[in-house]
């Protein structure tokens, strides 16, 4: 088992793992823009394979968490699901303090979620892509990326953008740029 996980924290590895993100999150992103809608049993079965890639690495608590909100959701009213879900990250936090800050990425999501700002798909694959990544820093691409996404939209008068978009650019500005760094450096 030891192997594995040696194996797996690789940065050949970690290449591997994020372009096959970056397939998962083009296709989703197919799906978003035709038929504005991404399928439940796509974006489930992309945070289940984050989740067990999770696995593989380490991080146990954050996939806990993630399991126990979405059990969480279905709870009334909404006070109730709030103070479950911020006792499942506190505890989950504390059970592995080195995830702590992906188990907050995880509670925010979902709180996101829960006040209706992110749609289901947008929160699972955003869940998805910190539990395969595991470095916040992915937000700000997907972060700028969105804004300007919100901008163009605000342009043409439109209300909705499709997420989706901003999550997959982001994310495959945030895997490019360490390749492209170095001749960032040079100019």
């Amino acid at each position: 088992m030891q192997v594995i996980i040696s194996y797996l924290k690789k940065k050949e590895h970690q290449l591997i793992v994020s372009i096959a993100l970056l397939a998962f999150f083009l296709v989703c992103t197919v799906y978003d823009l035709r038929d504005r809608e991404v399928p439940m049993p796509l974006t489930v079965g992309g945070l289940v394979g984050a989740g067990v890639y999770a696995l593989f690495v380490g991080l146990w608590a954050p996939v806990l968490l993630t399991i126990a909100l979405t059990h969480v959701a279905d709870f009334n009213p909404r006070e109730k699901r709030l103070a479950f879900g911020l006792t499942l990250a506190a505890f989950s936090a504390i059970f592995q303090p080195e995830a702590a800050l992906i188990c907050a990425l995880i509670l925010g999501f979902w709180i996101l979620w829960e006040f209706g700002i992110l749609g289901g798909a947008d929160v699972k694959l955003l869940i998805a892509a910190t539990l395969v990544l595991g470095n916040p820093i992915f937000l700000i691409p997907i972060s700028i990326v969105g804004g300007v996404q919100g901008v163009i939209a605000s342009l043409q008068k439109k209300r909705e953008i499709p997420f989706v978009v901003s999550i997959f650019c982001g994310t495959l500005l945030f895997v490019l740029y360490p390749y492209f760094s170095c001749f960032l450096e040079k100019v």
